[in-house]
């Protein structure tokens, strides 16, 4: 099925070489690259905000998600036992770009699946550009890992060694980094080496009206995980004008949870399986590695292009042993599952000053990936006797490519713009033996425009310097491959309106939006800002859940429903003063579904308010650092569909850490995540002629951990 036609690229890929044969002997100027510099966004033309590798590793935070849910504008949903969700004015669930060095990161990539000591920063962009990825409607996060690099001749190491607790269980964790430099080689490597706990207890309350229902299944799981990630890291200063570098890493990570249900029916029937033992192991592998040339050419221009692939595999077993109140063995379910992925990127840019005040880049990406996964299921009796088996399988391939063509102009001392165009196209084909076909194109043009505008200041003028943002784009959000296959994904017990199985949809649509971005900012002195942005987009062909039943059972399926409309505010300040560094940010956002009906007609995960405040404090040697974080995410409530709606309670937790430097070269860190250990409440309601609720309370706890750092 052919969805969007692919568009010629043609003259988009001739209008980037243009610039090319303009090329003269003029004297080379400054070139103003598109991410904000390192020391912050005040210089840069495009809004980004820089998370610096201080700021990562100052909390002792365990994942990126830690990290990220301190930043302006950005919200994480940690369920326990789920994937952090990232949010970016309270949109996720692919609305927000993850980049992995300025490339849209792997399909299995998630922040949670890679350690912050391997990250030199974050920079976090909330309008796109045109060198980046355009599935951005929300916003992009980008990932830059670490560059190898020592002084000439010089070596260094450094050692963390620690643990965390958590519900008086030991996590302990081990991370060594070594660089050192060899004439024009620089090298390093770091190495993990963790386990993590993940105790998680919960009670699910279903209640039904007609047939009248009440029913209680409290359930355990137990989670560990043990890792072990190296990651290499060359440069090579070839020439004068030639550099070569490579960035890897590979995780290899061995599973194994447990998981018991014990239900508890006051009114109605019980489920087929009152009570249930659940086993799941795995041993995924994630393996990462590109390859980058760089020439500095004539007239301050430069040429770069890059190579990388990226392989996954997740072989899985999974034991579910339906039982009675007596806890004999009923039904026995044993799976066998595994997805395997592997990509590839060749990307490039070529970038040249003109004219003394233009910055000119143009650029190209194509990418290719495949899957493949199976599932292999059988169930039997307690005798052993073959109730149902079944083997699906599926193949499926995603070919990318996308061009970009951009210009920086400083007009005047005033005024400054940001003119761009990408054409990024996807197309997905998959066949298994679970459904037919899928051959789906989806893509589109994205202009972007930016301006900023900074007021005259009188000559020898130190007080506050204020600059105005504005920034109009086009982006879409493309579906991906689970989304896309028709293949079921089953529940074994209690399949029903608010439990249902779950399948793709071959005829989902992108989506496409149009956004406006303002801001306005103020700096004052070298560390203290305030800003203020608004935003508004409008979303077409927004994905939604369909709720059927097939051949018996629910199913929830992706589809296109209509048009959405999101917008919101942002409030951000920080300031330092002596000793201390306070942080707070601030967001208020909106939405409405046109096809769905009110109230509460909202983007899915989209709370209405959400925020942070941080304080930092340092001794005046600053042997001793103390500091802290508290953050905000408002209540959740969203409808899909007339009679399918969802909701949660609101989120707090405060962080603290404390950091006491013996020397130079050695810290001892002691931090706590989630102090408050707030409950977290999520229900699902399908009102129809046979309403049913399900509620899910999930108990926390803080987590402790205590840090060791040794510099050699």
């Amino acid at each position: 099925m052919r969805l969007i036609r692919t568009g010629s690229a043609g003259a988009l890929l001739l209008a980037a070489h243009v610039p090319a044969f303009a090329q003269s002997a003029a004297a080379p100027v400054q070139q103003v690259v598109v991410s904000a510099a390192a020391n912050g966004r005040e210089r840069s033309i495009t809004t980004a905000i820089v998370v610096g590798r201080d700021e990562i590793l100052r909390q002792g935070d365990a994942t990126l998600a830690e990290v990220l849910k301190r930043q302006p504008g950005v919200t994480i949903d940690a369920t326990p036992g789920k994937p952090a969700a990232i949010r970016m004015r309270g949109m996720g669930g692919g609305y927000v770009a993850i980049l992995l060095n300025g490339l849209p990161a792997p399909g299995d990539f998630s922040l949670e699946s890679i350690s912050p000591d391997l990250v030199e920063r974050i920079e976090i962009q909330r309008a796109a550009t045109a060198e980046t990825s355009s599935q951005a409607m929300a916003g992009t996060i980008n990932v830059i890992l670490r560059r190898a690099g020592a002084a000439k001749g010089a070596a260094a190491s450094d050692i963390k060694l620690g643990s965390a607790f958590a519900r008086g269980r030991v996590a302990p964790q081990l991370v060594a980094q070594h660089s050192g430099r060899e004439g024009a080689l620089a090298y390093s490597l770091t190495a993990t080496l963790r386990r993590h706990e993940n105790p998680i207890a919960a009670l699910t309350t279903e209640e039904g009206l007609e047939p009248a229902l009440l029913r209680r299944t409290a359930w355990t799981d137990h989670q560990v995980e043990d890792l072990l990630e190296l990651a290499p890291r060359l440069s090579w200063q070839a020439t004068s004008a030639d550099s070569i570098t490579s960035q890897s890493y590979l995780r290899k990570r061995r599973i194994d949870n447990l998981k018991r249900e014990r239900e508890r029916t006051d009114i109605g029937p019980p489920t087929a399986f009152p009570h249930a033992v659940h086993t799941y192991q795995t041993a995924p592998l994630n393996a990462y590695a590109d390859l980058a040339w760089t020439r500095k050419l004539d007239a301050g221009a430069r040429l770069a292009a890059r190579l990388s692939g990226f392989y996954t595999t997740r072989d899985a077993d999974f034991d579910y042993r339906g039982l009675d109140p007596a806890d004999r063995l009923l039904e026995l379910h044993r799976v066998a599952s595994g997805p395997t992925e592997r990509e590839w990127t060749f990307s490039g840019s070529w970038r040249r000053p003109w004219r003394n005040n233009h910055a000119l880049a143009a650029g190209w990406e194509f990418g290719r990936k495949g899957r493949h996964e199976y599932r292999r299921e059988r169930q039997t009796d307690a005798g052993g006797a073959l109730l149902r088996a079944s083997d699906e399988h599926y193949r499926a391939t995603v070919a990318r490519s996308a061009l970009f063509i951009q210009d920086e102009w400083d007009i005047d001392a005033a005024w400054s713009a940001y003119v761009g165009l990408r054409r990024e196209d996807l197309h997905t084909t998959g066949q298994g033996n679970a459904a037919a076909p899928v051959d789906v194109d989806a893509g589109a043009w994205s202009p972007i425009f930016q301006a900023l505008f900074k007021p005259q200041r009188l000559d020898g003028d130190t007080g506050p310097r204020d600059q105005f943002r504005l920034a109009a784009s086009r982006t879409y959000k493309a579906p991906n491959i689970i989304q896309l296959m028709p293949r079921r994904y089953t529940v074994d017990n209690n399949n029903n309106a608010t439990n249902p199985d779950q399948q793709g949809n071959p005829a989902l649509r992108p989506e496409l939006a149009f956004g406006i971005d303002l801001a306005w900012e103020r700096y004052t002195g070298k560390d203290g800002m305030v800003s203020v942005s608004a935003f508004h987009k409008r979303i077409h062909d927004i994905t939604l859940v369909r709720l059927d039943q097939r051949d018996g059972a629910w199913t929830a399926i992706p589809d296109n429903q209509g048009s959405a409309t999101v917008y919101g505010i942002e409030l951000e300040g920080r300031t330092t003063r002596g000793p201390f560094a306070a942080r707070m940010h601030l967001a208020r956002n909106w939405s409405r579904i046109d096809s769905v009906p009110g109230p509460d007609n909202r983007i899915e995960g989209q709370a209405a308010w959400s925020g942070s405040i941080g304080l930092d404090v340092a001794s005046p040697a600053r042997r001793i650092e103390l500091g802290g974080s508290f953050t905000y995410r408002g209540a959740l409530a969203h409808r899909s569909s007339a009679v399918l709606s969802s909701d949660s309670g609101p989120g707090r937790q405060l962080d603290l850490y404390a950091l006491w430097k013996r020397d130079a070269q050695s810290r001892l860190r002691l931090s706590v995540a989630d102090l408050l250990h707030q409950d977290v409440r999520e229900r699902l309601l399908y009102a129809c002629r046979n309403p049913l609720a399900r509620t899910t309370l999930y108990s926390r706890r803080p987590v402790w951990r205590l840090m060791w750092e040794q510099s050699l």
